[in-house]
């Protein structure tokens, strides 16, 4: 796994800890759309323009993880900005 496949960029501005995950959109999620990350997570999205991204698109997510959520499996993200990634990896 290269340091670009799944980036844990906690950056934190006034405390809150903005992430970037790349990995690819599942049918895993319970209440909400999941995402498997290149690190083997499995991440859960709230909000954010997801479109007709279909399972299986290999995506880069950026936005803050939320401690509590209706997501209720995985690590939830408070999705900020969400485009398909490249599918080599790079």
């Amino acid at each position: 796994m290269s340091n670009g496949d799944a980036a844990a960029n906690n950056s934190s501005s006034n405390g809150e800890a903005r992430v970037t995950i790349i990995g690819k959109l599942t049918n895993e999620g319970v209440e909400c759309q999941a995402l498997r990350g290149d690190d083997g997570e499995l991440y859960t999205l709230l909000g954010g323009e997801l479109g007709d991204l279909p399972v299986d698109t290999r995506v880069r997510v950026t936005g803050e993880r939320v401690e509590f959520s209706i997501c209720q499996q995985g690590i939830t993200i408070q999705v900020q900005s969400i485009a398909p990634a490249d599918p080599r990896g790079t």
